[in-house]
């Protein structure tokens, strides 16, 4: 193989990120403030977005950014000079005719072939659905192949397995009802061969299971049935060589709190399970006769266990993935954990992560970039110990270290201890900052010190921004998450308040110079702000927000997931008790409202009706409210021209109404 630890280490400290004398773990200071980007250097695309190297090596697949767009290409890594080869522009009218669809991931099978999943939002019958699909894309050939195409069928991409040798197959779960049959699960299994196309049939159709999972040998050991409507959850498995499958779990599912399935399946009828039976996400292994718990695998107090990720051969554990107040990689594999290690000891824990290995673990991807960093992508071969750039992940901002980024811990007003992520403006003292606290979306996801999109264009714009993982964040156990229920638009707004109170306490903000902004959930947060606490903000900043939370449920029946309404009450009044629409004369700040015609998550109808019922209770255009409806936009500001008008109209706004 070749690898030293003295080997990888000397070429690591060829990489421009970080300066070779620098001790591990300590960060170089921000550039200057002279050196500001301008904020469309911030909302470009990125140049390069989750490379994947083939199993020999010897390409690279990789998202790269192409005059404003973004296209899937592969990178010949074994010809010199050799140009990447488009195989996919998202947006265009591709395989089916239809617009709006995107690669979402992609992954080689083996050396030659391929495998893109494709999806494109779309309403069904008022809930939000994103219909996948599966084609392959051949190096020697050059063609693509649809795999278990359907013209009508939603989430008909689900791979469960893919083959280690031989001729590429891989087993797809697809929906067998069409549409209409949506609701009631009867998935398949189907094999597919990656080079024809050809599939048959392997698991038929069975009423209500919405779920398969295959061992590492191609076997489906297991079916889940999920009755979103009463929280009904069963779990249905079998042995290597069974042909009946039987109920291992038959319960009601708890809000925050799935059943422990098997992730991977080992030997002797055990798996490797997650749960959260005690607080926070763990790993255990699993006896399936009994469903009793063997051992505790892997956890960290504090925090949840994000992923686990099996071996090459799938019959264990090759990586444990926890965010902590960063992304940690646990490798269960020797040469992995090694090289991160490495990794580590050479730039300080997180700061440089291996992205992509080929099978033989000769060839690795590794990204770097600090917090504050956009970084870029490197391949390194442990053979020859060279080391090479593949990209920048942003090609203005390069390896520039930008605004600091630190986790600060701050009290709530009933003695809950809140982490949030601290982005300061550099160049300038940390005392008595204009603030914007900029709440994420979900609820239930969560901030962390990686390089933010809108976190550092806000600080390099002069302000303190502050990410509250407020109670409802995931990643901070059970009791934390399920604290969202009940105090939507209440204690979760008190939360934010506090960091208010923190900052301006610890002498970094001017309370007196604050404002908010989010999107999706943030931008309800940001309404419900301007319409409850307008005491303590100088504006808001809505994007994509739900404002009027029975017509979002009316909607989308799924919005509030399985129990509906009971997250925020059990009474429907409830709901009109928390919406910011419905009480339009109470809004006491300027507040900008920024909404995408095309978002199927959260209708632009949301939006609308908020403008409206502005204007009727007598508030005027562009002295109490700003409207910004994107033609082409949808939730996920797909669109680099969209990203940079929604951050162009941010800046004009705060210029206004909270000039640094």
């Amino acid at each position: 193989m070749g690898l030293t630890r003295t080997l990888l280490a000397a070429a690591l400290l060829t990489l421009p990120v970080f300066t070779a004398a620098q001790p591990a773990g300590q960060r170089t200071a921000a550039a200057p403030a002279a050196q500001r980007f301008p904020l469309t250097a911030f909302a470009r695309l990125p140049q390069t977005e989750n490379p994947r190297i083939s199993a020999n090596g010897s390409a690279l697949a990789a998202k790269i950014r192409h005059e404003g767009v973004q296209v899937l290409a592969i990178i010949p890594l074994d010809a010199s000079g050799a140009r990447p080869e488009v195989i996919y522009r998202d947006d265009d009218a591709n395989f089916d005719g239809s617009r709006g669809i995107r690669a979402v991931s992609w992954n080689w099978i083996d050396d030659d072939n391929l495998l893109i999943t494709v999806g494109q939002q779309s309403n069904l019958n008022g809930d939000t659905v994103e219909e996948r699909r599966v084609v392959a894309y051949n190096r020697q050939t050059k063609r693509i192949t649809r795999l278990g195409w359907r013209d009508t069928f939603v989430n008909g991409g689900n791979v469960i397995w893919t083959s280690r040798s031989g001729p590429p197959r891989i087993l797809i779960a697809r929906n067998a009802g069409g549409r209409g049959f949506e609701r009631l699960g009867n998935h398949e299994v189907i094999e597919v061969d990656v080079l024809t196309g050809r599939h048959h049939v392997v698991i038929a159709p069975r009423r209500g299971v919405q779920s398969w999972f295959a061992d590492g040998e191609g076997n489906v050991r297991l079916g889940f049935e999920r009755d979103g409507t009463v929280g009904n959850f069963k779990a249905l498995y079998r042995r290597p060589g069974e042909t009946n499958f039987r109920t291992i779990i038959n319960q009601r599912m708890e809000r925050y709190r799935d059943p422990p399935v098997p992730l991977i399946f080992l030997p002797n009828d055990r798996a490797i399970v997650m749960s959260r039976h005690e607080n926070y996400n763990a790993v255990y292994e699993m006896d399936l006769n009994t469903m009793e718990f063997v051992r505790k695998v892997y956890g960290v107090d504090g925090y949840d266990v994000g992923n686990v990720s099996p071996n090459f051969e799938r019959n264990g554990i090759g990586s444990i993935a926890v965010v902590e107040d960063r992304l940690r990689m646990n490798y269960f594999e020797p040469r992995l954990r090694e090289i991160q290690e490495i990794l580590d000891e050479t730039y300080g824990a997180g700061n440089a992560l291996i992205a992509s290995a080929d099978h033989a673990r000769e060839n690795l991807v590794i990204r770097v970039g600090a917090p504050n960093q956009a970084g870029g992508f490197y391949l390194y071969s442990t053979e020859t110990g060279s080391i090479r750039h593949i990209g920048w992940v942003n090609n203005e901002l390069r390896d520039t270290q930008l605004n600091p980024v630190r986790t600060v811990r701050y009290p709530s007003r009933d003695g809950k201890s809140i982490a949030a992520v601290l982005t300061l403006p550099r160049g300038r003292d940390a005392r008595n900052l204009p603030l914007i606290v900029l709440p994420h979306g979900g609820p239930w996801a969560r901030d962390d010190e990686s390089f933010d999109m809108w976190a550092q264009p806000l600080a390099e714009m002069g302000y303190a921004v502050i990410q509250p993982n407020f109670r409802g964040s995931s990643g901070y156990g059970y009791e934390w998450e399920a604290a969202s229920d009940g105090n939507w638009g209440t204690r979760m707004q008190d939360d934010l308040l506090d960091a208010i109170a923190y900052l301006s306490g610890e002498g970094i903000a001017d309370r007196s110079r604050v404002c908010i902004m989010g999107w999706s959930y943030g931008g309800y947060a940001a309404s419900r702000a301007a319409q409850r606490d307008g005491e303590h903000y100088r504006c808001a900043i809505s994007g994509a927000g739900v404002h009027d939370l029975p017509t979002m449920v009316a909607y989308d029946r799924n919005y509030l997931g399985r129990y509906g309404s009971q997250y925020l009450g059990s009474a429907a009044s409830r709901l009109v008790d928390i919406s910011p629409a419905r009480f339009a004369s109470q809004f006491s700040m300027p507040i900008l409202v920024v909404h995408g015609v095309q978002d199927a998550r959260v209708p632009v109808a949301q939006s609308r009706g908020l403008i409206d019922r502005l204007r009727a209770a007598g508030k005027v255009e562009g002295r109490d409210f700003v409207y910004l409806e994107q033609p082409q936009n949808t939730h996920n500001l797909p669109r680099e021209a969209d990203r940079i008008e929604f951050m162009e109209a941010v800046q004009r706004f705060l210029a206004r109404h909270n000039p640094v």
